[in-house]
């Protein structure tokens, strides 16, 4: 047979299973991150049933698979199901959310990003850095290894921004925006790998303490198929 003719046919075949695939997911996938500097660890109930257990400041959860569709998330204290948070969330499918508390708990609220996949270039990892810190300016990223490159810029609290980088060893130096100093806070020691997502959340705040102050939290973005069907 000619090539022309199989490489063709095989390509129809493939698309066609793709296709296949993206229409049998009808899951949106969600994952919850803690980022209330003054809040009390927290239960998360989906639809009345409890998904998340006792998070404390900070946690951030993997992926779970959720129906797409309209869905009832409460966030209630710990173990005594006072109420916190109360919303409704339309899900899309195929869709990644995440959803924060955000703020301090004078104000706080649920903050929800989305994005559309988690696919990863082969050569390249993939970071989502997440500004969820109150109070604190716009703030730039700067790779010190490679003479203070600025890795993100002008980063707004409630914010996020994705970007593609050269696998590495982490150090970055988070300045306010268009400032080389102060250090804010340097995050060094984590390396990232190609083909892999990885989240950096600013939590805390700048004049916290203790559990409070401004911290960087990384997560390796991951799908735990089930960990949202609740309880």
């Amino acid at each position: 047979m000619n090539q022309k003719l199989v490489f063709a046919a095989m390509s129809a075949l493939t698309l066609g299973v793709l296709s296949s695939a993206q229409m049998m997911d009808k899951s949106a996938y969600v994952r919850v991150v803690h980022a209330s500097p003054d809040a009390p660890a927290v239960d998360v109930f989906l639809d009345g049933k409890q998904t998340v257990d006792g998070a404390a400041f900070k946690a951030v959860t993997s992926f779970g698979d959720v129906p797409a569709g309209k869905h009832s998330v409460l966030v209630t204290v710990h173990g005594d199901k006072k109420e916190v948070l109360k919303q409704e969330f339309d899900l899309k499918a195929g869709t990644y959310y995440t959803v924060a508390a955000t703020g301090l708990l004078k104000d706080i609220k649920l903050t929800a990003f989305t994005a559309s996949s988690m696919m990863m270039s082969k050569s390249k990892a993939k970071i989502n850095v997440y500004h969820l810190s109150p109070g604190s300016p716009n703030v730039d990223a700067l790779a010190v290894d490679m003479k203070n490159a600025k890795i993100v810029s002008n980063l707004a609290y409630g914010k996020m921004v994705t970007k593609l980088v050269n696998p590495m060893g982490v150090n970055l130096n988070i300045v306010p925006a268009g400032k080389m100093t102060p250090v804010v806070k340097n995050l060094s020691g984590v390396s990232i790998a190609a083909g892999k997502s990885y989240s950096i959340f600013a939590m805390g705040t700048l004049d916290g303490k203790d559990a409070m102050a401004f911290d960087l939290v990384v997560a390796q973005d991951k799908v735990a198929m089930g960990s949202m069907k609740g309880k």
